[in-house]
């Protein structure tokens, strides 16, 4: 469809295209951020791991491994290494403009684990990964992604649409957020390669 065509659609559609953009941002969002962090929470208690899941997709949800912790006490809030949820953007490099959209998996969007780390900064932790050629192999031989560019090690949660919309329509949300609770299994599965890791950035920050 040429971009005048796709003009007058919208035009023509405006008042469904702003009520349907309304509902996905305050109806719809809530109850993924509920679902979201009821998934992450029941699985870090037991896990018993440490984390946050405020129902809110502005602030963090993520969680680790008590042994990860840096300080070695729950009173330090900051890991060697942790996972957060966050999302990937389209194919066009622009993000969605909804959370319903990446969760979906509008445009190629999606959501993921995302490993991140306290003790280095972004351009440390890039060069950091790339000695740890191994660990990072067998990381990607379980499903992970990871990025030498940028410095992302990650795993994609994949969401079924048409779950996710029979979610929707008989208001739970938790078969639809089963692959959530998988993926952060397979972390919990990568524990040995992880733990490793984790090994190896305390070795380095040490050096």
């Amino acid at each position: 469809m040429s971009d005048p065509n796709v003009g007058t659609v919208i035009v023509n559609h405006i008042d469904e295209l702003e009520a349907a953009f309304r509902y996905a941002h305050t109806t719809m969002q809530p109850m993924l951020e509920k679902a979201a962090a009821s998934v992450i929470d029941d699985k870090r208690h037991e896990l018993g791991w440490a984390g946050a899941a405020p129902a809110d997709f502005d602030k963090a949800q993520w969680l680790a491994p008590e042994d990860w912790r840096m300080g070695g006490t729950s009173e330090e809030d900051e890991f060697y290494l942790s996972f957060s949820l966050q999302t990937t953007p389209c194919i066009d490099g622009h993000e969605p403009e909804t959370w319903l959209g990446a969760i979906a998996g509008f445009a190629g969007a999606a959501i993921r684990l995302s490993a991140t780390t306290d003790a280095l900064g972004k351009r440390e932790w890039k060069a950091f990964l790339k000695t740890q050629k191994p660990l990072l192999d067998d990381l990607v031989s379980r499903g992970f992604l990871y990025d030498p560019r940028v410095g992302d090690v990650a795993l994609t949660v994949p969401i079924n649409r048409q779950r996710l919309a029979v979610g929707f329509e008989e208001d739970t949300l938790d078969a639809a957020l089963e692959p959530l609770a998988r993926a952060i299994d397979r972390v919990d599965a990568a524990r040995p390669t992880l733990d490793q890791l984790v090994g190896a950035i305390k070795r380095w920050v040490e050096k």
